[in-house]
């Protein structure tokens, strides 16, 4: 993992999901506006956690997505909307950190998916049901009952992640191991996202992985890394 300095005007946009921490202080949200020495911050929070505003100059801890890579920032909190609005305004930094994510975070994730697996001449098979194995920002690892052959087409199915919603997509076969359990043997599938997200998605769902980390982490557990 390896970081670099960005200016901020090169990577912050409206409608750009953020995270933003301090000792006190785990939300989310999305830029509204950006100005000349501010940016306004729409916050996706109860008007309770929204009154508990920070101090007049706290700094925070800022992380926005884009393009495969994390960009983490620090500035200070300057004010807040009216509770209609629940926009908090932080001062807009310089610059930015990019750290590059070479290698995903998998975050283990047995939950049921819908899987479609291709079928002969280029059609696919009907919808089954599979069990989620883990998944990371880029791809998935799942449980099947079959082989199935490499590099194939296949649509998944991925209902209610945090932050997300459902994810539905195209993926590509990278990897098929067989694995020996107490009933038998079932297959690890793992599949690769490639180019079948566009940017705001990927922002969407690497904001999605960051929270099944933290999670994890609050839950004294580790994490797998590919």
């Amino acid at each position: 993992m390896t970081t670099e300095s960005k200016p901020a005007e090169a990577v912050l946009r409206e409608g750009q999901a953020i995270h933003i921490t301090d000792n006190a202080i785990d939300i989310h949200g999305t830029i509204n506006e950006i100005a000349h020495r501010f940016l306004s911050i729409s916050l996706d929070v109860s008007p309770q956690t929204f009154l508990a505003t920070p101090l007049n100059s706290d700094e925070l801890q800022c992380t926005v997505t884009g393009n495969g890579c994390v960009y983490r920032f620090a500035a200070n909190f300057r004010s807040s909307s009216t509770v209609a609005e629940k926009n908090w305004f932080i001062e807009k930094p310089a610059t930015v950190e990019r750290i590059q994510m070479r290698r995903f975070v998998r975050v283990p994730m047995p939950l049921p998916i819908q899987v479609k697996l291709p079928g002969a001449h280029g059609s696919m098979q009907d919808t089954i049901e599979a069990t989620l194995v883990d998944i990371s920002g880029g791809g998935i690892c799942f449980a099947h009952t079959n082989e199935v052959l490499l590099h194939e087409k296949i649509i998944i199915t991925i209902p209610d992640l945090p932050l997300y919603g459902t994810l539905h997509t195209e993926a590509r076969i990278e990897r098929c191991t067989k694995i020996e359990v107490f009933s038998g043997t079932v297959f690890h599938i793992g599949a690769s996202f490639e180019d079948n997200l566009d940017l705001r998605q990927q922002d969407k769902l690497i904001q999605c992985i960051f929270e099944l980390q933290r999670s994890y982490l609050q839950k004294g557990l580790l994490l797998p890394v590919k």
